[in-house]
């Protein structure tokens, strides 16, 4: 039967061919847009995401009519930095992490992104300046090694860096005790991080973190780790000291809950696919579905007569019906083989894993329901037609 139908196909190919063009377009948007999805949601679930509970982010901003010069910046930096150094003995508060160049991860920042020098070779890596703190209040995993303490050796500072970093550089044994060269500078690599992510929504980073002591930044930003169910008392002392600290009229407070904020990016984030991606593939595939349906629909009118004539010698309804959607799905699996042998060979040269197959999976089970659902009504309104009646208007 399927030779047959297959046959039938290609006696009418001059006539189905802007089937078949439409069908292989929608078929290659669907991959396009289950791909990226699926790309978005394992990245946004894989390893190397930070913990963000019970995490605040503290800082300041201006006026807008308020303009400093840069030594009044400094010292309002100054008195900013002597507030948080205070805020270490407050009940509520467990830790407190002071990180370099204004970054804080999932909300400001990104880290530099620079070249270093590790293992005789040039590497290209974001960087991140961070206290002592850092790996405990984002509960990052180190595979070796440990974290930098207080203690800072000016001639060879420590540095932690990550094992993508390390895997890049060919590196086979221990990083530990290794050099690494950044901006003129030696440093000893004392701790690797085994998977870090600046962000949910990005693959892994190859990383160097070395002392925030080291170096003299215009701000700095700061990350408080408050104790469980004590988020309300940190706000209300975090902006009580702020308002004796600061004058109001000059400096507004800055006090974001990270896990919350990072949450409500994710939604921006999911809002946005949907825009972008969602809205137009849905428009697509209701036009199309209007397009396959009506040249099926024009297909089965002008086959009345063959239809009638296969009554006629004994073909059911049912078996018409079936004939038809079938006929529509096989033209649809050909429309796919395009789009099936690009991924495929894109799969052979960059190995996506089975969540990367389950997106394509997810596309062709949809687009086959597309065709099907397309044909279904046509293909059942031809098989009422009463052969007699379906001869006599052919004839």
């Amino acid at each position: 039967m399927i030779r047959h139908i297959i046959t039938l196909i290609w006696n009418r190919k001059r006539s189905l061919v802007w089937i078949f063009i439409e069908q292989m377009l929608v078929f290659g948007v669907l991959l396009l847009c289950f791909t990226h999805c699926v790309d978005v949601i394992k990245k946004s679930f894989s390893e190397g995401n930070l913990k963000l509970n019970n995490l605040a982010y503290i800082g300041f901003t201006r006026q807008e009519t308020n303009v400093l010069s840069d030594e009044e910046n400094k010292a309002y930096r100054n008195q900013l930095h002597q507030m948080v150094e205070s805020m270490k003995d407050w009940n509520c508060v467990e830790l407190i992490s002071i990180n370099g160049a204004g970054f804080v991860p999932y909300m400001y920042g990104t880290g530099l992104v620079d070249s270093v020098r590790f293992m005789g070779g040039q590497h290209i890596a974001s960087i991140y300046y961070n206290d002592e703190n850092f790996c405990e209040i984002f509960s990052l995993n180190l595979s070796e090694g440990e974290w930098f303490g207080n203690t800072v050796d000016s001639e060879f500072p420590p540095a932690v860096i990550t094992q993508l970093l390390a895997n890049n550089a060919g590196l086979t044994g221990s990083a530990l005790g290794q050099s690494i060269y950044y901006n003129g500078r030696t440093y000893r690599i004392v701790g690797v991080v085994k998977a870090f992510k600046a962000r949910k929504d990005w693959d892994l980073l190859p990383a160097l973190f070395l002392p925030v002591s080291l170096f003299n930044f215009a701000n700095y930003s700061y990350v408080v780790k408050y104790k469980p169910d004590h988020g309300t008392d940190f706000s209300k002392d975090f902006l009580s000291e702020f308002s004796k600290s600061f004058p109001r009229d000059q400096f507004k407070p800055e006090l974001y809950d990270i896990y919350k904020t990072n949450k409500q990016q994710d939604l921006f984030n999911i809002r946005m696919i949907a825009y972008m991606l969602g809205v137009p593939t849905v428009f697509l595939l209701v036009f199309a579905f209007l397009g396959t349906f009506g040249l099926v629909w024009v297909q089965s009118k002008r086959r009345l007569s063959e239809f009638g004539l296969r009554m006629a010698l004994g073909c059911t309804s049912t078996r018409l019906q079936r004939t038809i959607i079938l006929e529509n799905l096989i033209l649809t699996t050909f429309a796919m083989l395009p789009g099936l042998i690009v991924m495929a060979n894109l799969y052979v040269f960059a190995p996506k894993g089975w969540e990367w197959l389950t997106a394509v999976g997810t596309a062709v089970v949809m687009m086959l329901l597309f065709s099907a659902f397309s044909a279904w009504y046509p293909a059942w309104k031809a098989s009422r037609v009463m052969p007699v009646e379906a001869l006599r208007s052919s004839g």
